[in-house]
């Protein structure tokens, strides 16, 4: 029981860790569009601030 409730939280990090850094928060125009801005990243605290906030649900949930 330990083991699959251990990997389920693995796997749940890794797949919200994967899906924030390859997210942009500009989308990309056709062609025909004249757009001299590069795309702007989303920056990389997100992923901490996401983590961060994945521990500290985690950690209350299991307190109570």
């Amino acid at each position: 029981m330990k083991n699959s409730i251990f990997k389920k939280y693995i796997l749940s990090t890794l797949f919200v860790v994967f899906i924030s850094t390859s997210a942009s928060s500009q989308i990309t125009f056709a062609n025909d569009v004249n757009d001299q801005a590069p795309v702007a990243p989303i920056d990389g605290f997100v992923t901490v601030g996401i983590v961060a906030g994945a521990f500290l649900g985690l950690r209350k949930r299991f307190k109570d």
